[in-house]
């Protein structure tokens, strides 16, 4: 899509969690062209066969179409923030997620929790159990990845928004992790993945769309022009 254009169709694409080939399908099936606007809306990694394949596969689309929105998901950042714990990247952690899963993991530490969350997944498609070995090109691609991205009256988000509060100063936590939030109700319409729907079918309630399928879960990968409500969808 040419900058300053409206899109002729405006697609949104759910959690991929490493799900190169059910993407590869499903772009084979929605045929995009330069007149659509794609957005991806996070969690390239973790827990699906081929994390390190899809985000090469990723790379080379953007290439393509330059203009193509990259969300970052709550797992993308998890393996961020451990790369930062040992040392291979220079960053602030997201510390409030140490926090949240103290609990269930026992640890503070970032690496357990991306293991704890299909890490060791995504280090296998590597063929490796370092983060060392991830190479720099598919780190640097994580990194630019964006926390929400605009296109009236649309907000595309990973997790979702807290109502009353200005998209800019909403955290990064509930950006990439927080769930169950409520629909906006002052005419924006939150465009969101992290919490797959229940019967594999995304959901249009007023204030939000929902577009995880549970492609992670080896369920459906789906995608949906937003504008119209037309939905793809490969399982």
């Amino acid at each position: 899509m040419s900058n300053g254009n409206q899109p002729q169709r405006l697609i949104a694409i759910g959690d991929l969690h490493g799900q190169r080939d059910m993407l590869r399908r499903l772009l084979n099936v929605v045929q995009p062209s330069a007149a659509d606007q794609l957005v991806f809306l996070g969690d390239y990694i973790d827990r699906g066969p081929d994390s390190c394949g899809l985000l090469s596969y990723l790379i080379a689309l953007q290439q393509r179409f330059p203009d193509t929105v990259f969300l970052r998901g709550n797992h993308d950042q998890m393996l961020l923030d451990a790369l930062v714990e040992v040392g291979l990247r220079h960053d602030v952690r997201l510390r409030e997620i140490c926090s949240r899963y103290q609990e269930d993991v026992g640890s503070f530490s970032d690496i357990d929790i991306f293991y704890s969350n299909g890490g060791r997944a995504t280090l296998a498609s590597y063929e490796t159990t370092k983060l060392s070995d991830i190479p720099q090109e598919h780190v640097a691609f994580l990194e630019s990845t964006r926390l929400w991205w605009p296109c009236d009256p649309f907000v595309f988000v990973h997790a979702g928004l807290q109502p009353g509060i200005p998209v800019e100063k909403q955290s990064i936590f509930t950006l990439l992790w927080a769930r169950n939030l409520p629909p906006s109700d002052d005419g924006i319409i939150q465009v969101v993945g992290h919490s797959p729907t229940a019967n594999n079918w995304p959901t249009f309630d007023a204030g939000r769309y929902a577009m995880d399928t549970g492609a992670g879960h080896h369920r459906v990968l789906t995608a949906c022009d937003v504008l119209t409500q037309q939905v793809w969808q490969v399982s």
